[in-house]
């Protein structure tokens, strides 16, 4: 390069930062929202005999509950979705302060919130004691 290390340093901060705006401008700034559509057709897929009653969507998550009272999450994960199925071996959903919230099902999953009040949230409290 330069020989000079503060200019390589400021050229090449310079080069990364053009790449990394234009791959924003190629491929957006990544990330979705989750729709009902979304979430029923992900969760049919990876969970075939998981027959959903109920749903709770928020932002980037939503949690199904079946005629058995088995709960199912959908996570928006990069700019696709993944679900789990929180079995009885997984932690409880709680609620505090109106926000529900669903523990990680496993290390691959992240914790998941829902902001609603507590009377809409007791039916998904009950479903997983």
């Amino acid at each position: 390069m330069t020989g000079n290390p503060i200019l390589d340093l400021v050229i090449s901060i310079a080069g990364v930062s053009f790449l990394v705006l234009l791959a924003r401008l190629i491929f957006g700034p990544g990330g979705r929202n989750i729709d009902h559509a979304a979430a029923a057709e992900r969760l049919g897929f990876d969970e075939p005999d998981f027959d959903p009653t109920d749903w709770l969507i928020g932002e980037d998550a939503a949690l199904a509950r079946n005629t058995a009272g088995e709960l199912a999450v959908v996570i928006v994960h990069g700019d696709g979705l993944v679900t789990r199925r929180l079995g009885a071996a997984a932690p409880a959903p709680f609620c505090k302060d109106g926000v529900l919230t669903v523990p990680r099902a496993d290390n691959t999953a992240r914790e998941v919130h829902f902001t609603l009040p507590e009377s809409q949230a007791a039916p998904w409290l009950r479903a997983s004691a």
